[in-house]
Order: C-alpha cells, then structure tokens, then sequence
C-alpha cells in the first residue's frame, strides 16, 4: 500500500468516526500530534511496554503510529500530498552536509 492510500484510509476511518464532523482548526490538529508524540516519549520514558490495543506491537510503536495517521487524517483533509512531499524531502535531504553543516544532535 502506499502512503497516498493509507492517507486517503486513515482520513475516511476518522470522517467515519466523526473527527470531521464539525470545523478543526490546523492549531488543534498540529497540538493533537505533538500530543500523540508525547505519549510515545511517555511510552519511551516507561520503558515501553507491550502495547494493550495492539499486542503484537510495543506502546512506542503504537503512538507513532498515532501520530503519522493524525498527520495523514490532516494532511488528506487539506489535500496535501504527503507521499510526495516525503519523497522530495529525502532527495533534498540525500545531498546535504553531514549533520546539516555541523549541527549538534
């Protein structure tokens, strides 16, 4: 599958549990993913355990997961392409400097 579709899915599974039923405003969506990366440093922080929703997965693979999908759900909503944009990112990304010149990690 590639990231276009599972971008069109993610969205129609949260128009269909009604995320778009009334106006989002970007704000509340970009806060509502740095919430999911949140809890996925809280997952980190306790030393990731066994995800309850998703078993065969750890707590930390699960809130990433969240938040690429809420990225996805916006993304598809505003008519971004995500799929492209990625790939034009890391083709950017390919030729520049080690740590971008220096950078501290």
């Amino acid at each position: 599958m590639y990231i276009s579709e599972i971008q069109k899915h993610a969205h129609d599974i949260a128009v269909k549990s009604g995320w778009w039923d009334g106006p989002r405003t970007t704000s509340e969506c970009l806060i509502n993913m740095i919430g999911e990366l949140s809890e996925a440093w809280e997952a980190f922080r306790s030393r990731n355990p066994k995800s309850i929703k998703i078993p065969p997965f750890s707590h930390l693979e699960e809130e990433l997961a969240d938040t690429i999908i809420r990225i996805l759900d916006f993304a598809e909503q505003h008519g971004y392409n995500i799929e492209r944009a990625i790939a034009a990112k890391m083709a950017y990304n390919k030729n520049r400097p080690y740590r971008h010149g220096n950078k501290v990690a």
